[in-house]
């Protein structure tokens, strides 16, 4: 404004005015950065209109080739790759870039009610993410049904959720403990082992869901890989949700946008989906990639899903709410592989973290608050393998 260039002070301008100073400054702030800085806003300070074009450019082409991954990170990815001697432009500067071309094509997302289960519920999210450095997780998505077909749809997806960045997805013939096994194992021939496997309570997953403590087949292949397995709370998806979201982004980004009328339809657009999250975790996660200490599977390796090669050191975790059980009396407490165990009623409606020792046989339940863990029940947890 002229009568501030010209040394008047805000508030006898806002006077002037007839607005608020608290009005006034607003504007002021909208209008310029402060002079010491430079620059004027809407121009930009280190990146030349060129960049801006690119940008624009790369986003418009993926547009164009119906690409399913869409976002700033791989319009970068792009950049980097056909300008390999230009410093990469930043993710604001696209995002930028983006919406003024009028080319944003990500809805935000929806507010759900999972966001404040830390705080309300108590969620042990600190020792979760402390069970280990690289965590990953798997999920059968819901049957799907193609036109002309009576047979249902069954689809595998696995994602890393921890220290890498990875969808993957697959068809396979239902569900099952192979289903699950197979996909798994071959990925992790040219993909890290992770420390870590999130999974939900399907039946695939748990096991011999009518007896009681009984480690299942699917979790004898986490195990002698050594994964730990990490289950989420019954019928709480949104406590993981790594989990609830591959069954959004098969459904979004493939199911919605195309009409299938065969499987192997299905296999081509599962085959160019994986394809182009493979290529930017191969971009994104390049030096990681190198680290030492990554465990592989090895190529033809047997697959041990019949009994445990060892206990030592081997470990489930489970995530559970704790609830009172009409089942058991109006008793208070989690289930754990079936089997009930009762906890203090102050820790009702709350989330604990219970975590299954294998080679001593005890189960350890804890309470995480503000981000430190306390032992509320250790006992003895015999079960068969």
């Amino acid at each position: 404004m002229e009568l501030k260039r010209q040394g008047v002070g805000t508030s006898e301008i806002a006077r002037r005015l007839g607005v608020r100073r608290a009005t006034l400054i607003a504007w002021l702030k909208q209008e310029t950065y402060e002079e010491s800085r430079g620059w004027v806003k809407g121009t930009l300070r280190k990146y030349t209109p060129l960049v801006r074009e690119r940008v624009i450019a790369l986003k418009q082409a993926r547009i164009d080739q119906k690409k399913y991954f869409l976002g700033s990170p791989h319009i970068q990815m792009d950049y980097v790759k056909r300008y390999p001697k230009e410093d990469r432009p930043s993710l604001w500067l696209i995002d930028e870039s983006v919406r003024r071309a009028g080319l944003q094509t990500h809805a935000p997302k929806k507010r759900t009610k999972g966001q404040d289960i830390v705080e309300r519920h108590r969620f042990p999210i600190r020792t979760i993410v402390g069970l280990g450095r690289i965590q990953q997780a798997c999920d059968f998505i819901g049957k799907k049904y193609i036109l002309g077909a009576r047979e249902p749809i069954s689809v595998f997806s696995t994602s890393y959720t921890q220290w890498f960045e990875l969808y993957q997805i697959y068809r396979v013939s239902a569900e099952t403990v192979e289903a699950a096994v197979e996909p798994l194992a071959r990925f992790w021939t040219d993909h890290p082992i992770p420390h870590v496997m999130r999974i939900d309570n399907a039946t695939a997953f748990r096991g011999a869901i009518r007896h009681v403590a009984v480690i299942g087949r699917f979790l004898k292949f986490l195990l002698n890989s050594n994964v730990t397995p990490l289950f989420a709370a019954p019928y709480r998806s949104y406590t993981n949700p790594h989990i609830e979201g591959h069954n959004r982004t098969f459904t979004e980004k493939l199911w919605a946008k195309h009409t299938f009328t065969s499987p192997e339809a299905i296999d081509v657009e599962c085959a160019r989906f994986n394809a182009e999250s493979e290529e930017f975790f191969r971009f994104k996660f390049e030096e990681r990639l190198r680290a030492k200490g990554l465990r592989y599977h090895r190529a033809g390796e047997t697959i041990n899903l019949a009994c445990l090669a060892t206990t030592r050191g081997k470990r489930i975790g489970f995530i559970r709410f704790v609830e009172i059980w009409k089942e058991r009396n109006e008793e208070i407490g989690i289930v754990v592989l079936e089997r009930f165990i009762d906890l203090p009623g102050a820790y009702l409606n709350q989330y604990v973290f219970a975590l299954l020792e294998l080679e001593q046989a005890m189960l350890h339940v804890y309470s995480e608050y503000e981000g430190c863990r306390t032992e509320i029940r250790k006992i003895r947890f015999l079960y068969s393998a």
